[in-house]
């Protein structure tokens, strides 16, 4: 017997699949979960319109064109484009009349999907044309045979995949980024230098006269372009030192803190902490044999 909760109305539907899911109680606290996953091809306009949904939306279109409706914007849809949104957000997405659509989406929460969706919105509109569409197809076709079964099994292979599509997802918005930066080889050699020099005292205004670059150009290009601030940047290189030389010297923390960079002790202690959250010395005795 055909389930009614698994197609769309046969008036307007060449093909249809819609596979609703509720999460186990491991799933819920610990997994990336689909709530709902499908694949439609329509014959005439649909329009789909919610608000205040506790979930997250990623859709595919696989063929035809349409509009997006979200945070007071619309959005142009074609073949090759997809969306992800915060379905909290009003929001409504509609087919065109003379090129009815063909999507593929799931519906999803858990685990730190608000996280990933504020780098997302952080960094692109909702609407983008990625170059890995087809394999973002695949893991979309993939979703709809895990979730024909509903069991632990299901759950853990669909939270893998979701990870793997937030993560192509993640990996175009940035990118563009690299591509459309100005000057992008002359911020490359900042950082290649940076790479080189991480343990040197240096200002931010020396690495300006060096490359003949504005300081505050150089900030926020370099955030733009690498996802994290130039003084994060040099600070996790000197973490990383440092967690070497913990771990396999003798040094004091006073010599490690000199020979990582920071040269002072206490602000080497306080860095470490925020970054490893645990003391340098704590760091070194779990670590050590």
């Amino acid at each position: 017997m055909k389930n009614i909760f698994d197609v769309f109305p046969d008036s307007y539907i060449e093909s249809s699949k819609r596979i609703i899911q509720t999460p186990s109680p491991v799933a819920r606290s610990t997994f990336f979960y689909v709530q709902e996953t499908g694949y439609l091809k329509l014959r005439e306009s649909h329009r789909a319109s919610r608000k205040n949904l506790d979930s997250y939306l990623i859709v595919l279109v696989l063929s035809g064109s349409g509009t997006l409706m979200y945070e007071n914007k619309t959005f142009s849809l074609q073949q090759g484009s997809c969306f992800f949104i915060d379905c909290m957000t009003p929001y409504y997405h509609q087919s065109n009349p003379e090129d009815p659509w063909e999507l593929i989406w799931v519906h999803f929460q858990g685990a730190t999907t608000s996280e990933y969706y504020r780098f997302f919105s952080s960094l692109s509109t909702p609407v983008l044309c990625p170059l890995a569409f087809a394999e973002l197809h695949e893991k979309f076709k993939n979703l709809l045979v895990v979730n024909k079964d509903s069991n632990l099994s299901a759950e853990i292979a669909s939270s893998r995949l979701i990870v793997d599509i937030l993560s192509i997802l993640m990996q175009e918005i940035i990118l563009p980024q690299k591509a459309s930066t100005p000057h992008k080889t002359n911020l490359e050699n900042v950082r290649n230098y940076l790479d080189e020099h991480y343990t040197e005292k240096f200002s931010l205004d020396q690495l300006a006269e060096i490359f003949f670059i504005s300081k505050y150009y150089l900030c926020r290009e370099f955030k733009n372009l690498y996802g994290i601030t130039l003084n994060h940047y040099v600070i996790a290189k000197r973490i990383t030192f440092a967690k070497k030389l913990l771990r396999f010297t003798s040094y004091t923390l006073e010599e490690i803190a000199l020979k990582s960079g920071f040269y002072d002790a206490s602000y080497f202690n306080k860095q470490f902490k925020k970054s490893e959250g645990i003391s340098a010395s704590d760091f070194r005795k779990k670590w050590v044999n």
